[in-house]
């Protein structure tokens, strides 16, 4: 499988190994598990600087353009320590057909087979997405195409306060 790894430094330096540390062990585990890892996309503390997810919008990239299958991670929190937001981002990759596994036996446990709370909230995403399917269908490409020709241009003119 080709995977992608992604790290991320947490906001306190006690919080996780740094990202070449996070880097090494997912070498290791791929080299072990004997996946193909095509590149690996970390998000670092900067000093005077936030922490940006520039990292994580590179993964997206390389998914998007079908460069992977999975993606591994050091251990959940790389994706957020934030429960919600780890479910948030696991949901969404899953959409985008990758799978998401951590070398972290503990979480990868949780991915396998996740808690009541996790449930809970796949639960809620998967109901979230059914309600869109339906509530905004999706518009067949033949119309798509035809707004960008323009059929339903509407003018706007703008006046000068001065003139109106």
């Amino acid at each position: 499988m080709r995977v992608v790894g992604y790290v991320r430094e947490l906001f306190a330096p006690q919080d996780a190994d740094p990202a070449f540390v996070q880097g090494e062990e997912i070498r290791a585990w791929v080299r072990k598990s004997g996946h193909n890892l095509v590149s690996v996309c970390q998000d670092v503390r900067q000093e005077g600087h936030g922490l940006a997810r520039e990292g994580y919008q590179a993964l997206l990239g390389i998914i998007a353009g079908k460069g992977a299958d999975g993606v591994v991670v050091p251990g959940l929190t790389a994706l957020s320590p934030d429960l919600m937001t780890q479910e948030i981002i696991i949901w969404d990759l899953r959409r985008r057909g990758v799978t998401v596994m951590s070398i972290n036996e503990a979480d990868h446990a949780l991915l396998m087979t996740p808690t009541k709370e996790r449930l809970l909230m796949r639960d809620v995403l998967a109901r979230l997405e059914e309600y869109h399917e339906w509530a905004y269908p999706a518009v067949p490409e033949e119309e798509a195409e035809d707004d960008e020709d323009g059929g339903d241009e509407v003018v706007v003119e703008l006046i000068p306060a001065s003139d109106a």
